[in-house]
């Protein structure tokens, strides 16, 4: 775990001792864990941790898949500052629903994906710092259920609901994520939404805003 945490340090200089440790948990596995292993609270919304994710996927059967879609990404440039995992992760209202945690899209959106990770790598986390998905790809039940638009680009495994880690404020966010849609927006058909308190929308399928 020191790795990690030192990691965290020298990538984002401005966390805490306190917040390194807890954010650990979203890239390290444990063997022996309580509920707090597997859920953590980031901005008010409960995000499954690593561990969490590989007990579904033993249980599911996806080691396979989720092996290759890993190596695809990293294949792409993507690089690990955001928790891969959560890229997966339909959302943190799951446990009322009837679908699960996760969702794993079919192999030919992938590069929608790919794609939206290196654009917040490059242009987006620069500013804002890490940032940490709450909604990533979707079913069409669980995007029915969450309330999403029918045709969201969470469905097409393009868009991802973020939030920072660090303390920022609303305002100072949303300036620069206005300032990234002004000036890369267009070239890079960024989609931007903006939410209550720190939460926010980004997707590469189609330059828009609201």
């Amino acid at each position: 775990m020191k790795w990690i945490i030192l990691s965290l340090f020298l990538t984002f200089p401005h966390a805490s001792k306190a917040e390194a440790i807890e954010l650990s948990k979203l890239y390290e596995v444990h063997t022996d864990f309580d509920y707090s292993d597997l859920v953590i609270e980031i901005q008010g919304f409960k995000v499954p941790t690593l561990a969490a994710f590989r007990g579904w996927v033993l249980m599911n059967g996806m080691q396979k898949k989720i092996q290759k879609g890993h190596e695809y990404f990293l294949d792409k440039g993507v690089k690990e500052g955001i928790p891969l995992h959560l890229v997966l992760l339909q959302g943190t209202d799951w446990r009322l629903s009837n679908t699960t945690i996760f969702n794993l899209p079919d192999e030919k959106v992938w590069k929608n994906m790919a794609r939206t990770l290196i654009f917040i790598q490059e242009h987006v986390m620069p500013k804002t710092g890490l940032l940490i998905p709450v909604s990533g790809d979707r079913s069409q039940e669980y995007n029915q259920h969450a309330g999403g638009a029918p045709r969201s680009s969470h469905l097409d495994f393009c868009a991802l609901d973020l939030v920072p880690t660090r303390n920022i404020s609303r305002a100072e966010l949303h300036k620069i994520l206005k300032s990234v849609y002004t000036s890369v927006g267009k070239e890079n058909k960024m989609g931007l939404g903006l939410y209550s308190g720190v939460r926010f929308h980004i997707d590469t399928c189609g330059y828009r805003q609201w």
